[in-house]
């Protein structure tokens, strides 16, 4: 049993399974997985890099990386990667979703992008995607923060995992009911244009620069990575990451912003927290936590009374670049009694199976919609690189 110092205990964890497997649109694997609860009681799921195609029956997890996989010849003629998707589950608790059929927005039965970029393919031999992440639904509209990044193409000649991944922007988009259609929201006021001219096209859709210092000389954290589903004093609370240095170490930092719902779009009405209080410039920022992946979830937890944090732990990378024992290993969760913290120290939360020495299990987050006995029971998902689908996990408080 794992204790936090505030009182908090894990009574117990349980492995449930993989999710989204029983579809019918094509889908064969894909990570990501934030949950948005709707106003009509369902759930708008998100979803990163996709994989279309027949089956992947002859791949095997535990004996070959799944990149090396899918550069095979059968692969590359049967199975299509787009970058991101989304689907809808109308369930009201986890017992539920690991049998439950998504629905997924789709063309012609098949799953298709939610939102897509301007950049040509494979622009300057980089692979430039969208991914979707967490998001929140006001008055009939859905809206949900995506990332900007460009990616190292994998070395079929080395057997190894490939984390070439520079995130240089964030966006907003926006679909009405019934949520099938997403439009890019173009920003009220532009951030300092991306360092890499390659990246260019993408500028007239970037709300944050999260590559280069902004005109105040801080480089702005990557909002929307999380975002509270519960109003707070009238305000949609958004988290955001960053990486930076920090005593000569590497980190992953946790910062907060703000707005109220109805000004979700004006990039000019944001707030963000700073070591003065909210301020209207992300600068000065103050830093809730480190230790976290880019993705994670925040949310309150009406049986703790207490906000909860969950997400894959990415530890810190010293100087000579050695990484913090259980980096993309472990789920942890911290807990604080307002949104802006001070949070707790962490504890590990859960630990998954990794299918092979180099799998890395990453996206761990709540989904706080599904939560049974008023918090008492949460669940979680997470990814591993080689199985490639969310995997659901069950969560008892003492």
């Amino acid at each position: 049993m794992n204790y936090l110092e505030n009182g908090v205990k894990i009574k117990a964890t349980k492995y449930i399974g993989e999710l989204f497997r029983n579809n019918s649109s094509w889908v064969i694997g894909h990570d990501g997985a934030y949950s948005i609860p709707l106003e009509d009681g369902r759930s708008f799921w998100t979803f990163g890099d996709t994989l279309i195609g027949p089956n992947r029956s002859d791949y095997d997890p535990e004996k070959e990386l799944i990149d090396m996989w899918l550069s095979k010849d059968w692969a590359r003629e049967n199975i299509k990667m787009i970058e991101n998707t989304g689907c809808f589950t109308n369930i009201k608790t986890g017992k539920e979703l690991i049998s439950s059929k998504p629905f997924y927005v789709d063309k012609d039965g098949i799953a298709r992008e939610l939102v897509s970029t301007v950049l040509a393919p494979n622009r300057d031999n980089r692979y430039r995607p969208i991914w979707p992440m967490d998001g929140f639904c006001y008055d009939a509209k859905l809206y949900i923060f995506y990332i900007l990044v460009d990616c190292g193409f994998f070395d079929s000649s080395k057997n190894e995992q490939n984390l070439d991944i520079n995130l240089y922007g964030v966006g907003l988009a926006k679909s009405e009911y019934p949520f099938y259609d997403f439009e890019r929201l173009k920003p009220t006021s532009y951030p300092v244009p991306p360092k890499d001219l390659s990246n260019y096209c993408e500028y007239p859709f970037v709300w944050w620069n999260c590559e280069v210092p902004d005109k105040f000389g801080e480089q702005v954290p990557a909002f929307g990575t999380a975002v509270l589903k519960t109003l707070v004093d009238g305000y949609v609370y958004i988290y955001g990451s960053r990486v930076e240095k920090i005593d000569n170490e590497t980190i992953h930092g946790v910062y907060l912003s703000r707005v109220r719902p109805e000004y979700i779009e004006d990039l000019n009405r944001y707030e963000y927290y700073s070591k003065q209080g909210w301020i209207s410039q992300p600068r000065n920022l103050e830093l809730l936590f480190d230790g976290n992946a880019n993705e994670f979830s925040v949310s309150f937890n009406p049986y703790l009374n207490k906000y909860i944090a969950v997400y894959s732990f990415a530890g810190r990378v010293t100087s000579n670049g050695v990484v913090s024992p259980g980096a993309m290993e472990e789920v942890h969760l911290r807990t604080a009694d307002d949104p802006c913290g001070p949070w707790s120290e962490p504890i590990l939360l859960y630990k998954p199976k990794k299918s092979m020495s180099l799998d890395i299990c990453y996206a761990a987050k709540e989904h706080p919609e599904l939560a049974e006995e008023n918090g008492r029971i949460i669940y979680l998902t997470f990814v591993s690189h080689q199985r490639y689908w969310p995997e659901l996990v069950r969560v008892e408080f003492e």
